[in-house]
């Protein structure tokens, strides 16, 4: 896995966009919820992560259709999701634009 230049804001917008809670996240990834916190109060500062603890969240993310990249972070999905699967997320294109 190639992890881009990820920043605490890059990764706090990721968990938004997949709308999962920090507590959430931090289950799935079997990490907890103070090492998330920790990364994302970051700032723009590149996340202070252990590679191994980092691609566990980064895998949960992405699985939800988060991508990241050097330029920022946006979802992505294949299908289009009804705007009501996720509550307060937009339904989003193929292309990762918002419909």
């Amino acid at each position: 896995m190639s992890i881009p230049k990820l920043t605490g804001n890059f990764f706090r917008d990721g968990r938004d966009l997949a709308g999962l809670t920090r507590d959430e996240l931090a289950k799935r990834a079997g990490l907890s919820r103070d090492v998330l916190r920790s990364w994302e109060v970051s700032s723009d500062s590149i996340v202070p992560a252990q590679y191994q603890m980092l691609c566990r969240a980064l895998d949960v993310l992405e699985a939800e259709g988060v991508r990241f990249s050097d330029g920022g972070v946006h979802l992505q999905r294949s299908t289009v999701l009804p705007s009501d699967e996720r509550p307060g997320r937009p339904a989003v294109l193929n292309n990762g634009a918002v419909a």
